[in-house]
């Protein structure tokens, strides 16, 4: 055999073994799928086979009524066991993790002694131990739904071992357990563990502030003002002294006025000022306030023109004119919606001042919010669409 045919020969066997081993692993990762799907379609069937015997007992024990029994009954009106293994009883571990799913999920939506029904139905059950032993579990979405479960049913048992955890180097878990602290035991954890936030720049603003949304204001309070104040003291950096002092937010005016007062005297940093600004309520620092108008940081003159406007003093109408004039386009559209909307400027002064302003840009951004804003009074209201 000629060499050229030989090599035409073997690069035949090449291309078929290549075709067919390609064929084989498309027809492996069909079969794959196929098993995937099917897995996936008769984990639904059971996860709604035993929703349908989980939800009518968790509905119940939401009734007023249900609180002050001593046990359950289903829709068939059998009683429901109190059972230390209530995996069992619900079909296995997975019955057991798709119970508390669905009793946190109704536990988050509802208010009042509807959870307290929640509470005493699991306490019935007798199920903490499980939960509690979830906390070691590698899956961290069973740990997260054991901290949020033993939160919820504010566990006092639980809270040293859920501190530990809201300590621990991941910022989910952590944040999470933070939460569930202040669930168990608001007043210790306020006490206690509110100092967290200052050190952890991995969790959340958003998160964190919802938590303390939630929270008592006349607990909060002086706690939430002491940390933010010995923070300040501290040199906490710059981003985070900002979150703190937005969270002042949740705390009483009269708690954090003069704090936040000595704070906007005190710092020159960006984020801290803007944090002051969006927080000041009275004239205890309109001077400031003013000297910042001519701060050469665009985004903390964009909070002047807001802060001045929300004020609405008079004496700062020229100000806000002056403003009008600023390189930054926000600065401009925001002081123009400020000017407009103080008391004691009329619809002849703004209609003039649009005319007679002797820098274009100023005339051009007066002009534009003046038409927006005329263009949203024209505007059909829902209630009138829904007539």
């Amino acid at each position: 055999m000629s060499g050229p045919v030989f090599a035409f020969n073997v690069a035949a066997d090449l291309a078929w073994w290549a075709g067919s081993s390609f064929t084989l692993i498309s027809l492996l990762c069909v079969l794959l799928m196929v098993a995937l799907r099917l897995r996936s379609d008769l984990e639904q069937r059971r996860r709604i086979k035993v929703a349908s015997r989980i939800e009518p007992l968790l509905f119940h024990a939401t009734e007023p009524a249900a609180a002050a029994d001593d046990g359950y009954e289903d829709n068939n009106g059998s009683p429901v066991p109190a059972a230390s293994d209530i995996s069992s009883d619900f079909d296995g571990r997975q019955g057991f993790l798709l119970f508390l799913e669905e009793w946190n999920y109704l536990h988050e939506s509802l208010d009042g002694e509807a959870k307290d029904g929640l509470n005493k139905l699991a306490n019935n059950l007798r199920i903490i131990d499980e939960i509690t032993a979830l906390l070691d579990s590698p899956f961290v979405d069973r740990r997260l739904l054991a901290i949020n479960t033993l939160g919820n049913l504010r566990e006092a048992s639980a809270y040293e071992r859920i501190e530990t955890i809201a300590a621990s180097a991941d910022p989910i878990v952590s944040s999470w357990a933070w939460r569930a602290l202040m669930r168990i035991d608001t007043k210790a954890a306020v006490d206690r563990d509110l100092k967290m936030i200052a050190g952890r720049d991995d969790w959340s603003p958003i998160f964190v502030a919802e938590v303390l949304q939630g929270l008592d204001a006349d607990i909060l309070s002086v706690p939430l003002c002491s940390l933010v104040r010995e923070c300040h003291e501290q040199r906490l950096p710059e981003r985070q002294m900002a979150r703190l002092i937005s969270y002042l937010i949740f705390s009483h005016v009269y708690d954090h006025n003069s704090l936040i007062s000595r704070i906007i005297n005190e710092s020159s940093e960006k984020e801290v000022l803007i944090a002051c600004l969006r927080l000041v309520q009275d004239d205890s620092v309109l001077a400031r306030v003013r000297e910042l108008a001519k701060d050469e940081r665009w985004e903390v003159r964009l909070q002047v023109v807001l802060t001045l406007g929300r004020l609405g003093h008079a004496e700062d109408t020229e100000l806000l004119i002056n403003a009008l004039e600023d390189p930054d386009w926000w600065v401009r559209y925001r002081a123009a919606s400020a000017l407009i909307n103080m008391p004691d400027v009329s619809r002849k002064q703004i209609d003039r001042l649009s005319r007679t302003l002797p820098n274009e840009f100023a005339r051009d951004i007066l002009n534009q919010v003046k038409a927006e804003m005329e263009l949203s009074c024209l505007k059909p209201s829902s209630l009138a669409l829904s007539r």
